[in-house]
């Protein structure tokens, strides 16, 4: 298991596509349907940057890069592997 930090930037008028991809995701966290070893620890959103960074736990990084693949988020987005200090 991996932490992943995703940092996502979207243009204005990826806007509602890019919080309906969000919404859904959230919704599948919440009702349990991610892929297995899968987990959304937090999504944060930056409004006045068009940003959001989501921390995740991945089987792998290699895993969450494919995962993100099929999603294609319409954002511009860089994947960080991370050490969780806290």
């Amino acid at each position: 298991m991996v932490s992943i930090v995703v940092e996502h930037r979207w243009k204005e008028k990826n806007q509602d596509a890019a919080f309906k991809v969000v919404g859904s995701i959230i919704d599948m966290q919440k009702n349990g349907t991610l892929p297995a070893g899968f987990t959304l620890k937090s999504v944060n959103v930056i409004g006045s940057e068009r940003m959001a960074v989501c921390e995740w736990d991945a089987p792998s990084l290699d895993d969450f890069k494919a995962l993100l693949e099929k999603v294609n988020p319409p954002t511009k987005h860089e994947v960080f592997e991370a050490q969780r200090l806290l």
